[in-house]
């Protein structure tokens, strides 16, 4: 669906003969003071300078009025022109527009403001369109791996001689894919509910113990595929206020970064305190930490600072854990070095 344009027509400033003809009997009057000051007859006013009283009238008005309609238009029509042009440019879908301000900052009014807002809305159009076209470019590149692989290994599965066991490791692979492309999907419309707040936090109180004691249990076979230690501290039980399965997707992420990006024989530490007015989760793995690139792009949608790891995930996972907490007022630390590890403390009001 092709952009609208919106159209606006501006009318230029039309001479209006009733101001004329007050200007010119107002200043008639003026003119006429000094002889009616000192004089004792009208006629003494009217004659014999009548004329030249209403000529220097007339051509007083007339400037004054010239004067008023250019004021007008310099300080309106002229303006407002420019912003009805620059509407039409964006409407078009040109978002360089950029309007000056029609007067020093110092006197800046109104119609300076409504041009410094008009700016600041084209610069967020502006941004949204650019990562409405990441966002789609990120998309097409994260489905076409598991498409790619599903549809290489159909075109396979069509030989007739191919053994059980092959055969049997092509339709894993592929279910593997098909797997892999419904997170892909389940993530993007989680994250999108996430960030247009479709789905609003809920507030019930539950075990936070509990329920990452059941995120560790599901992590089991991952730790164990990778030999990766885990340690973790914290009480035996502690009831907090949430969205039990908001905050669920929270760990679920960041234990499998943790995962994701430990070496073989690593440790994972998961700690969890109690402070008077909030509660504390931080996870501490000895992975391959992070540079300040990968540290300031890490909450992007797609963003992977290590590519080698690509295929483990689609990059969405800290951009999900980032907009919950935002939603559920939590608040997020990370501190990594490249090498040495990483540590995420999550503080969520109690």
């Amino acid at each position: 669906m092709g952009k609208r344009k919106a159209h606006f027509r501006v009318h230029a400033t039309s001479f209006s003969w009733v101001e004329l003809t007050t200007l010119f009997l107002g200043f008639g009057l003026l003119a006429a003071v000094p002889g009616l000051a000192y004089s004792q007859d009208w006629r003494d006013v009217l004659s014999p300078y009548a004329g030249w009283y209403l000529l220097y009238c007339l051509i007083v008005a007339v400037g004054f009025a010239l004067l008023a309609s250019w004021q007008r238009y310099r300080t309106f029509d002229k303006p407002l022109r420019a912003l009805s042009t620059a509407a039409e440019r964006v409407a078009s879908g040109d978002y360089s527009v950029y309007l000056q301000p029609v007067h020093r900052p110092e006197r800046y009014d109104y119609l300076d403001a409504m041009f410094a807002n008009f700016n600041t809305m084209v610069a967020e159009l502006n941004s949204i369109e650019t990562l409405r076209g990441d966002f789609v470019a990120n998309v097409s590149h994260e489905f076409k791996r598991p498409l790619a692989i599903i549809r290489s290994y159909s075109e396979a599965l069509q030989q007739s001689d191919l053994e059980a066991t092959t055969r049997a490791t092509y339709l894993a692979t592929i279910n593997t894919a098909a797997t892999d492309l419904a997170e892909l999907v389940s993530n993007i419309l989680r994250l999108n509910k996430l960030e247009t707040q479709i789905s609003q936090p809920e507030h019930q109180s539950f075990d936070l113990v509990e329920q990452l004691t059941q995120v560790i249990f599901a992590s089991d076979p991952l730790l164990e595929s990778y030999n990766l230690e885990l340690e973790v501290d914290m009480p035996e039980r502690l009831q907090i206020i949430g969205d039990p399965d908001l905050l669920k997707v929270v760990w679920n992420n960041l234990l499998a970064n943790a995962i994701k990006f430990t070496p073989d024989n690593g440790s994972i530490h998961l700690n969890v305190s109690n402070q008077h007015e909030h509660v504390t989760v931080s996870i501490s793995d000895t992975g391959i930490g992070m540079n300040d690139q990968t540290r300031a792009h890490m909450f992007q949608k797609f963003y992977q600072g290590d590519r080698s790891h690509a295929e483990l995930g689609n990059g969405l996972g800290l951009a999900m854990v980032a907009q919950i907490l935002k939603l559920v007022e939590g608040q997020l630390e990370v501190q990594s070095e490249l090498g040495q590890g990483s540590t995420f403390t999550i503080r969520l009001p109690r």
